[in-house]
């Protein structure tokens, strides 16, 4: 960012003149506003090592990674999660609800192409409201 008063002065009154350059910024998580942002918190099932940003779903009312054709998708978790073998208390926030670029989330090997990512949240039980898009472009 320059900031260039006229003749050198920064006194109020003075004309001057202003340039600002933006870079790029890296594509967003969040990719639009309908649905809302929404977490709820959830239970973690035990031995499970989980990233933020990962692709989960639920096996016996517990949160594990989400498999195309094996466990709906039925959210994004928000941290970080270990837990160990015996671990059954262990919480987590997961969003339920927004619009996430798929680029920039962590997918089970299972959902390789695009359109498995696009449904991979169709049909997901209540509350669940999440859409996958990625980040729209424009041109001035």
């Amino acid at each position: 960012m320059t900031i260039t008063p006229g003749n050198g002065d920064l006194a109020a009154g003075i004309a001057g003149s202003y340039t600002e350059t933006i870079a790029a910024s890296p594509d967003p998580l969040v990719t639009g506003d309908v649905p809302a942002l929404f977490t709820t918190d959830e239970l973690v099932a035990a031995s499970q090592t989980m990233v933020a940003g990962e692709v989960v779903g639920f096996s016996s009312g517990a949160l594990i990674p989400a498999e195309s054709g094996v466990t709906a998708a039925i959210g994004i978790l928000v941290a970080d999660v270990t837990t160990g073998g015996g671990d059954t208390t262990v919480r987590a926030a997961v969003w339920r609800g927004g619009v996430f670029n798929p680029d920039l989330l962590t997918w089970d090997a299972s959902f390789s192409t695009d359109e498995l990512r696009k449904q991979a949240f169709e049909g997901a039980p209540a509350p669940t409201a999440i859409v996958i898009r990625k980040p729209a472009t424009m041109t001035v």
